[in-house]
């Protein structure tokens, strides 16, 4: 679907104006574009950069990217992170990264990608589109178009170098320009947070005195330092601390005395592609939203890199955010939908800055109380912990993002169950929706693949629905057409002949992990994030028509009540 330069309202030039295209700007663009959305994006950068500290994606973010066709490519570039060596003064203890725990998943690892090869399949996905970045043009100025309503719409004041100002009147406005946000600052959205001290230095170089392919993890009371098998621009990403008395720019001989601290000398580097030094923070907007206007990835949250989370938020944010947008321009979003990306953002944004901060003061404080878990209680306790296969799992199912949930949520609902929620099995409405490979019209399919189409996707599942149930589904709620899909998924076999209504579980992996029974019907609402938006069982599917009629029913559109007679 090529993209829509301008809004069907006429009282808008376009829908979605996006500031900023790095991968979050750039994941908002590509999931606009999928629902048909008008959008602008731009960027003031003349050029885009080679050069970035995201190296790596998590498992959720390459599902979260499926709908676009480009996550199989990225995995296929990437490096999986199998092993890591945790290098402790005295000893080095081997970590196993290649069984994660992570089987519901078509993708099962940590990958190692650069930023910028992320960023060049999104932007080679928006431009098979017709999707343009506008680059070197810079957002001066936002004002509401009504200043008694922050939820009208802005008028956002562009500048291309080349030309004067060009007024946008758009009916959102979403910074994905980075920590340093002109569109917070022009909003008046507060940043809260700090620095941490010292400077950490980027390096992609070659290292000699390595096993090559896997993470080189450094600790010793100096801090860190890191090297991740990158691959290119050059075979490692090196990340370390300066000296607190060094002040000079960061060379390679400056480098090679870093890695002396914390190898003995066993590393030799060489052949700097690039060397980049800078401070770091742990900040965040008090609110992803202020009426028309939001924030995503850095422009909302900036933390330290470990765990490879920040890239990989970002665009989990976009992705959150972008569907709900486009339903809203659409006429097809309540107050409440729209207003949820904050509710269920934020607190995803929090965690993430709480978790990665909690690790780097451990890793990096040279503070004599604070280092000692580092310095004493690691040396004695890493060797059992990572024999520990579930403590293992669970860690990586955190980092790996694929856990995130949304189960507080005031726009994901439970409907009839025999059971109170926290004793049934599977996933809750809010949590993620588990993957697995089923056939479907004969063919080996994973079931997100099946679920990645634009909208919402409901599953019947299990036996006993009416023969007409899909039918009079896509009938109670034709006016969402074409943004909801109806499919059946059941238990099936190779030998039983093919059912084309339905979806079928041969191996049971689906149910299991689901949470299904094969002797009970029961419903899933799947959201177009790949979240569940609402379960329920049985074959009654009133509450999940009324669910989703709340979800996509703007206030404008709802008849006040009238006093009887």
């Amino acid at each position: 679907m090529a993209a829509q330069q301008h809004s069907a309202d006429s009282n808008y030039d376009v829908d979605v104006l996006i500031v900023g295209a790095g991968p979050t700007g750039l994941a908002l663009a590509a999931q606009l574009v999928s629902f048909g959305t008008s959008f602008r994006i731009i960027d003031r950068g003349m050029n885009r950069s080679e050069h970035s500290r995201a190296l790596a994606l998590q498992p959720r973010t390459l599902e979260a990217l499926r709908p676009f066709g480009i996550s199989t490519a990225l995995a296929a570039a990437g490096r999986p992170a199998r092993k890591m060596h945790l290098h402790l003064p005295d000893q080095t203890i081997p970590v196993d990264l290649a069984d994660a725990g992570i089987e519901d998943s078509e993708f099962q690892h940590l990958l190692f990608l650069s930023q910028a090869e992320t960023e060049r399949a999104l932007l080679s996905y928006l431009a098979g589109r017709g999707v343009r970045v506008e680059r070197g043009v810079e957002l001066h100025d936002l004002e509401r178009l009504d200043s008694h309503d922050p939820f009208a719409g802005m008028e956002a004041k562009i500048q291309r170098m080349d030309r004067g100002i060009e007024r946008v009147r758009a009916r959102y406005v979403v910074g994905a320009d980075g920590a340093h946000s002109t569109v917070r600052a022009k909003a008046g959205m507060d940043w809260r947070g700090g620095g941490y001290p010292g400077t950490f230095v980027l390096a992609d170089l070659e290292a000699d005195g390595v096993e090559p392919g896997i993470v080189h993890s450094y600790l010793n009371e100096d801090g860190f330092m890191l090297l991740f098998p990158l691959g290119s621009p050059a075979s490692w990403r090196l990340i370390g601390m300066k000296e607190k008395t060094d002040t000079a720019e960061a060379t390679l001989d400056s480098l090679q005395s870093i890695a002396d601290r914390f190898t003995g000398g066993t590393v030799a580097l060489s052949d700097a592609k690039w060397i980049s030094t800078f401070k770091l923070s742990h900040q965040m907007a008090e609110y992803f939203q202020d009426g028309s206007v939001f924030l995503a990835g850095d422009a909302a949250h900036v933390h330290s890199p470990v765990a490879a989370q920040g890239m990989n938020t970002g665009i989990q944010d976009a992705l959150n955010l972008g569907w709900k947008l486009s339903l809203g321009a659409r006429g097809l979003a309540s107050d409440d939908l729209v207003d949820s990306y904050d509710a269920e953002r934020r607190p995803v944004g929090q965690s993430v800055l709480q978790f990665t901060d909690r690790i780097f003061r451990l890793a990096s404080s040279k503070n004599g109380l604070l280092k000692l878990p580092r310095t004493k209680l690691l040396p004695a306790l890493a060797p059992k912990a990572s024999g520990s296969k579930a403590l293992r799992h669970r860690l990586f199912r955190t980092v790996s993002q694929l856990d995130t949930q949304y189960r507080g949520s005031d726009v994901v609902d439970t409907g009839a169950s025999r059971l109170p929620a926290f004793l049934t099995a599977g996933p809750k409405a809010g949590d993620r929706l588990p993957d697995a490979v089923v056939l479907d019209h004969g063919r080996e399919l994973r079931l997100h693949d099946i679920l990645s189409t634009p909208g919402f996707h409901v599953l019947l599942c299990g036996p006993g629905w009416p023969a007409d149930a899909q039918l009079r589904l896509h009938n109670a709620l034709e006016r969402l057409s074409p943004w909801v899909s109806v499919r059946r998924l059941n238990v099936g076999s190779r030998l039983a002949a093919e059912n084309p209504n339905e979806v079928q579980d041969v191996s049971g992996l689906a149910f299991e992990r689901l949470g299904l029974s094969v002797r009970r019907p029961e419903l899933l609402v799947v959201r177009p994030d790949g979240h569940i938006g609402f379960r329920s069982e049985g074959i009654d599917t009133t509450a999940a028509v009324d669910y989703l009629n709340r979800l996509t029913t703007p206030a404008s559109a709802v008849k006040p009540a009238t006093a009887e007679a």
